[in-house]
């Protein structure tokens, strides 16, 4: 074989061993392989995309509606001041409380205590309604009012003074969240009045001088009937307001009206105005005006009066409690959320924003350093006890009735009284 020949023969067997090693040499790069599919499952296998829904099936997204759906209704009667500072204190609790919300109904204060019980005895109304404390007895004895007794921690009456707490009960029970405590007292104008009076004489000069304005409604008025030793009730609740002091406090009334200077009227807001237009020096009212007061006036240019002796005794109003009821018809998730809300209502920081328009703290732990605030705490210690009992929603209409035939002219003050306590007596079967 020649030299040529032969060397073709070598390249051909080179080229075909190449070509067997190319086919069997790579059979371990297939055992490496599977190695990276048999990872490449792990990772497919993997627990967190299968418990990423776990992150779906959270418990939080499930409970949201829930906190969403705790909508609390609360009626009240509040005005001006009064009313933005609640607006204020429901805005910061639902601040605190995403979810929750707080739809306010305010309805005119005459017309409240009737639209609660109307819309309550038919299962519906508020969670909760802001209202005085003589609405106790009747909503209580009518099943339209929760107690609070057992609910005492979760609303937060522990944190409260004793003695506003116990002044809610009827028949054992605490049956209203007392937010603060209230009474009247006699308002000054200080750019008018520079010697506050000390007495009944001393106003009616006052009036004269400066003009004073007198609310001849019946709860404005029985500061000045307690004074003069009038008495509403005896122990069985029946009225004796034709005994004692009446008549002579009717007879002050009298003649105080025909004062040079004294406005008397039961238009509150008219008595408001004069006052607040520097048309009069003073004025009988409660803690509720402060707010508005000190707006038209400046609140360096008001100030409180201490209790002034009238007839044996002094000034002395009922001792009221601004009160939050909670319907007997709130439940679940509301009514959680509506204790929740007595709770917030019970701290002190909640209860220091009532302060500037003249609410008086339940709370104890409220730093007082307002003189108004003072000056209607030195005028509670004078105050007298306002009924719970069912009894005084047969009061208002004659008590008020009793006043104004007097004042009119139409009837002398024993008669006036005698005719009054019938009147109520027999409503109330006495």
């Amino acid at each position: 074989m020649n030299t040529k020949k032969m060397f073709g023969l070598s390249v051909l067997l080179v080229a075909l061993a190449l070509l067997v090693a190319a086919c069997s040499a790579p059979a371990p790069a297939p055992t490496t392989a599977p190695a990276v599919a048999t990872s490449a499952p792990a990772a497919t296998s993997a627990p967190e995309p299968t418990t990423a829904p776990a992150a779906t099936n959270a418990p939080e997204p499930t409970t949201a509606p829930a906190a969403a759906a705790a909508a609390i209704k609360l009626w009240h009667g509040q005005t001006g001041a009064e009313a933005d500072a609640l607006g204020e204190v429901i805005k910061k609790f639902q601040d605190a409380n995403p979810g929750t919300t707080v739809e306010i109904l305010a309805v005119p204060f005459d017309q409240l205590k009737n639209k609660f019980t109307t819309e309550a005895s038919t299962g519906g109304g508020p969670d909760l309604l802001i209202g005085p404390k003589d609405w106790i007895g009747e909503l209580a004895q009518a099943d339209l009012i929760a107690s609070l007794d057992d609910k005492s921690e979760a609303v937060g009456l522990n944190n409260l003074n004793p003695s506003a707490v116990d002044a809610n009960k009827f028949q054992g029970k605490v049956w209203a969240f007392p937010e603060s405590t209230e009474a009247m007292a006699l308002w000054l104008n200080t750019d008018k009045v520079k010697t506050p009076p000390t007495s009944a004489d001393e106003l009616l000069k006052l009036a004269e001088e400066s003009g004073v304005a007198i609310n001849q409604g019946f709860y404005q008025s029985m500061g000045i009937l307690s004074a003069y030793g009038a008495k509403l009730f005896d122990e069985n609740q029946k009225c004796i307001l034709d005994q004692g002091g009446t008549t002579d406090a009717l007879d002050w009334l009298t003649k105080a009206k025909a004062t040079k200077g004294v406005i008397m009227d039961s238009d509150g807001g008219k008595l408001d105005a004069a006052f607040k237009d520097g048309q009069v020096a003073a004025i009988f009212n409660g803690p509720w005006a402060t707010g508005d007061y000190a707006k038209a006036l400046g609140a360096d240019k008001i100030a409180i009066a201490a209790p002034i002796a009238m007839g044996p005794g002094k000034f002395a109003p009922f001792l009221g409690t601004k009160n939050v009821f909670l319907s007997a018809n709130s439940a679940g998730d509301n009514q959680a959320a509506a204790l929740k809300f007595l709770n917030f209502l019970s701290q002190p920081d909640t209860q220091a924003l009532f302060v500037p328009v003249g609410h008086i703290p339940s709370n104890p732990n409220v730093k007082i350093d307002d003189p108004i605030i003072a000056g209607f705490l030195a005028q509670t210690q004078t105050s007298t006890y306002f009924p719970n009992e069912p009894e005084m929603g047969a009061v208002w209409t004659p008590g008020a009735d009793m006043i104004t035939t007097v004042l009119e002219g139409k009837s002398s003050a024993q008669d006036a009284a005698v005719a009054a306590c019938k009147t109520i007596n027999e409503a109330n079967k006495k």
